[in-house]
């Protein structure tokens, strides 16, 4: 790495020697007087030190991160109600996904990712009764659930002997 980086130095030495219009006693033309003079502007421009926000100030700021307390509200008269307390807040329900009857097999059916069989739980039901097409499933206090399968694939053979 060290040899490719000298010669790439060197060729671009070579090279701009070669393309650099120099005087009889090597003094650079007042072309490059103007470039380098310009430059020198530049860094004079940037090197005095910059003048921020003192230290003192930026510690004297408080925390984004924390949250004002709530003002209460004056009950004087107001008849607004005072907003709620998030510890009282109810916590949402998780919202669980319909049961699918997705295949059935013998006496046993896959609803909605898992195997079951007659007198399995599902969720709040019994499995009670398997047919060809669908499935019922019983609840407390009789109710009935029945699940149909959606879609048949007739690409799928199954052969015994």
């Amino acid at each position: 790495m060290k040899k490719y980086l000298l010669l790439g130095c060197i060729s671009f030495i070579s090279l701009s020697a070669a393309v650099m219009p120099v005087t009889a006693n090597n003094v650079p033309t007042s072309q490059e007087d103007k470039e380098l003079a310009w430059v020198d502007e530049q860094i004079q421009a940037i090197l005095p030190a910059r003048v921020g926000i003192p230290e003192g100030f930026i510690n004297s700021l408080r925390d984004p991160m924390k949250m004002k307390k709530p003002t209460p509200v004056a009950s004087s008269g107001s008849k607004l109600l005072a907003p709620p307390k998030l510890g009282s807040m109810l916590q949402p329900k998780a919202i669980e996904e319909p049961l699918r009857l997705l295949g059935i097999m013998n006496k046993t059916v896959l609803i909605s990712g898992k195997w079951y069989k007659v007198g399995d739980k599902i969720r709040n039901f019994t499995l009670s009764e398997v047919k060809q097409n669908s499935v019922l499933l019983t609840g407390k206090k009789d109710q009935k659930l029945i699940l149909f399968l959606t879609k048949q694939n007739n690409n799928i053979k199954i052969t015994t002997k």
